[in-house]
Order: C-alpha cells, then structure tokens, then sequence
C-alpha cells in the first residue's frame, strides 16, 4: 500500500468534527423552532386573556390620564409661579440691600453720599456761572 492512498488521521478527525457540527445546527434550528412556538402560544395567550380586559378599561384609563395631566399641569404651573415669585423677592431684597447700604454705611463714616454730589441725573454738574467781569475779559480776550 502506499503512503498516499492511506487513510490520513486528520480525514477521521474531520469527519468527526463535521459530525458534531451537524449535530450542533439541529440542535440550535430546534431551539429555535420552539422559541418561536413558544412567542406564537404567548401572543395567543396574550389576545385571548390580556387585550379584552385593556379594551375594556381603556376609557376610564384614558380619562384618570387626562384629569392626572391636567392636575400635574397645575402642579406645575403653581410651582414655576411659587418659584418666580420666590426669585422676585430676592431680586426685590438684594436690590433694596443695594441701596440701603450706602446710607447705612454714611451714617457711620464721614464720607458723603453718591447722591449728595452735584450732578443731574448721573451726567456731569454744569460749570459755574461767569461772573460779569469774567465776562468782560473772555469777551475782550475770545
């Protein structure tokens, strides 16, 4: 006999292995086929047991969601009110405390108030009035 016409151990090993395999993606079409009787038997059970119960109670559950959506609309609504009131307050405090605290703070200091300065309205105060001679020399001089 001839070396090659001798049957090599890997020609076992192979068909060993294909063997197994074979064996392998029956099991897993199986697996498979009883998932899908087994999703096909829920559906089933689900129509027939769970769907008629939701279609009956459907309405009463559809009218608590509208009164439950309108009362946490109030809710919401009577919180974003309670919190601009809130942070109205506090921008009240801070910009009363912002101008109380310069008084507050001459009483007790020397220094005169930003206000007691003469100025209109914030803008520059007007130069002093000429007297007549000054006049006079500007005129003669301009």
């Amino acid at each position: 006999m001839l070396l090659a016409e001798a049957p090599s151990p890997i020609d076992g090993l192979a068909s060993a292995a294909s063997v197994v395999l074979i064996i392998e993606v029956f099991i897993i079409i199986l697996l498979m086929a009883v998932i899908m009787l087994l999703l096909a038997f829920a559906f089933k059970w689900l129509h027939g047991h769970v769907i008629p119960v939701v279609q009956e109670y459907a309405p009463t559950v559809k009218g608590a969601l509208g009164a439950t959506d309108r009362a946490s609309g109030r809710v919401i609504d009577l919180v974003a009110s309670l919190y601009a009131r809130r942070r109205g307050f506090e921008e009240g405090a801070h910009r009363l405390f912002d101008s109380i605290l310069p008084i507050i703070t001459s009483l007790f200091s020397d220094r005169p108030l930003p206000g007691d300065m003469p100025s209109t309205n914030g803008h520059a105060p007007h130069p002093p009035t000429p007297s007549p001679s000054e006049m006079e020399r500007g005129g003669q001089s301009g």
